[in-house]
């Protein structure tokens, strides 16, 4: 195969993949045949678990198959290196791809591996950061950068390599609405200059404007066609992973009938439009789940986890959160959201005792908050994995605090069900398993703890739909027991339903906090300088 092709395109033909798994051999990829080419937008959907990852590092010669084959444009059998360059990947958390300390060294890493002559690596650079519209930050230390700024960093030092063809492995799920629109921008210069691109994504809107989506399954191509042939389909859409507001609202509406007649994507506008035709706008607001229930009346007393006043610096010149005063009562879910670099990991870590404030006060139930006072599930919680299974990592937890080995794996073998991980899994090593199963036992073992308040940063980022809704059930369940809950988020349309309270960050300043429905209000998010997501644009065009 490979070198008789007379055609351009990144194909993978019968791509077999098998991995060692809890002592045995797990088939990850099943004869996968797939393509792109070039100045096209593939989507790759799929469950956690589904083979989409791998697909990624075999594209680009981070893993060779166990059968079958790469070939670019029409040349198989490339090496590693030749894969690596001609097939850019940018994963979903850019500082695990990062490897030098300054940004201009870390988008010469690439060019300078490749042998390039320094005038080369050069222009190169030159080009990349402008391309990413980060050349302002060529000197600046790559741990001071935003999520987005970092992703932008991350993809331009793929770009300096020149690739013909782009894997985003959920290359945008932890970025706000704004950085994503960025990069959606940069990928679109790229499509119009002949880059194809394999988007690798959980996210609606990205899936519904591909030019094409695939759907794995359990390693195996399931499905291929166009987005609004995918939105007419729920069997299919089950199989993707895909669940949010948008596809329930075309379901709704009847809009994937139009087929490829209709605007794709269909944006909150033509939607809203198309339901008061139609009559149809209670039927699109339950859809979209925008709900505008009763706040949940305030306690008396110091009970609940309250941040007062809170300052936290680093070396920057400015605090990342200044003057912050927050507070979550028993029973309540606040949403915590702003763009990137606003604070709202740092007030997480504020409000878990992780990082002491210069000044202010943390308190859960009118007590200081102490290192593991309160559950925290960082923003990659499977990078606090590093037990040999993941029902001893769950358990660790429990164990720590002095509680019996039965008690703790009883509490451990609850959470994971809670979090939906089979027992299947439990007696294999975290590192065998896919990114969004880790993910999810990660989050099992925060769970386990029990405490009276909990921090979820970015809980469901690179999550399927699925494991979504189990993450807002567990978050509803644990409230419902009483616990006060900080969910730090981008997301904010698929939090509404759980969420009693919200709070907007900006430039480390607390912007606005209220009633979790002043989130469905577009002119809450211009006090943050955002984007408002599409649940907020929906019901602003529904109810003006």
């Amino acid at each position: 195969m490979g070198q008789g092709r007379r055609w351009s395109m990144l194909e993978l033909s019968d791509v077999c993949v098998t991995l060692p798994a809890g002592g045995n051999r797990h088939r990850v990829l099943d004869h996968v045949c797939l393509d792109v080419a070039p100045g096209e937008r593939v989507a790759l959907v799929g469950a956690n678990g589904s083979g989409k990852s791998t697909i990624a590092c075999v594209c680009n010669g981070a893993l060779v198959p166990n059968g079958g084959g790469v070939s670019v444009d029409g040349v198989g059998g490339l090496s590693r290196d030749e894969l690596a360059r001609l097939v850019g990947r940018v994963r979903q958390d850019p500082q695990s791809q990062i490897v030098s300390s300054v940004v201009w060294d870390e988008v010469s890493f690439g060019p300078r591996n490749l042998g390039w002559a320094h005038d080369r690596v050069e222009s190169a650079v030159g080009e990349a950061l402008q391309e990413c519209n980060i050349a302002h930050l060529a000197g600046r230390s790559t741990a001071s950068l935003s999520g987005g700024e970092a992703q932008r960093v991350a993809l331009a030092g793929v770009l300096a390599m020149h690739p013909s063809y782009l894997v985003l492995d959920e290359a945008l799920a932890q970025l706000d609405p704004g950085a994503r629109r960025g990069v959606r921008g940069i990928v679109r210069a790229l499509l119009s200059h002949g880059v194809g691109v394999l988007d690798i994504t959980h996210l609606e809107e990205d899936a519904l404007s591909a030019d094409r989506v695939v759907v794995l399954d359990a390693g195996r191509v399931v499905w291929e066609g166009r987005p609004w042939e995918l939105a007419a389909s729920g069997s299919v859409v089950r199989l993707s992973g895909l669940q949010g507001g948008r596809l329930r609202a075309l379901e709704a509406l009847g809009w994937p009938s139009l087929g490829a007649d209709a605007p794709w994507p269909p944006d909150a506008g033509k939607l809203a439009l198309m339901a008061s035709e139609g009559g149809l706008e209670r039927e699109l607001s339950d859809a979209c789940l925008l709900v505008q229930g009763e706040p949940k009346a305030a306690g008396k007393g110091a009970r609940g986890l309250s941040l007062d006043g809170v300052t936290v610096s680093y070396e920057a010149e400015k605090p990342a959160l200044a003057s912050a005063t927050l507070r979550v009562e028993p029973g309540h879910v606040c949403l915590v959201v702003g763009p990137s670099g606003s604070g709202k990991s740092t007030l997480a870590l504020a409000a878990s005792g992780l990082v002491g404030p210069d000044s202010g006060a943390v308190t859960l139930d009118g007590s200081p908050v102490r290192p593991g006072d309160v559950g925290l599930a960082f923003q990659r919680p499977e990078n606090q994995l590093f037990c040999a299974t993941a029902l001893e990592d769950v358990a660790f937890g429990p164990l720590n605090r002095g509680q019996s080995r039965e008690w703790a794996l009883a509490k451990a073998r609850d959470a994971l069900g809670l979090l939906g991980v089979g027992p299947d899994l439990w007696d294999r090593a975290p590192l065998s398993l896919s990114g969004g199963e880790r993910r999810r036992v990660a989050l099992a073992g925060v769970v386990a703890m029990g405490q009276a308040a909990f921090v979820f940063d970015e809980p469901t980022a690179g999550l399927d739909g699925p494991s979504r809704s189990l993450m807002r059930n567990l978050v509803r369940r644990l409230a419902e027991r009483g616990a006060a809950i900080l969910v730090v988020t981008h997301d904010v349309g698929e939090w509404l339903p759980v969420a009693t309270d919200g709070c907007l960050l900006r430039a480390g300043s607390v912007a606005w906090s209220g009633p979790a429905c002043g989130l469905l209000d577009p002119a809450t998010y211009e006090r943050a300088g955002m984007e408002p997501p599409f649940e907020a644009q929906l019901w602003e065009a529904l109810h003006g």
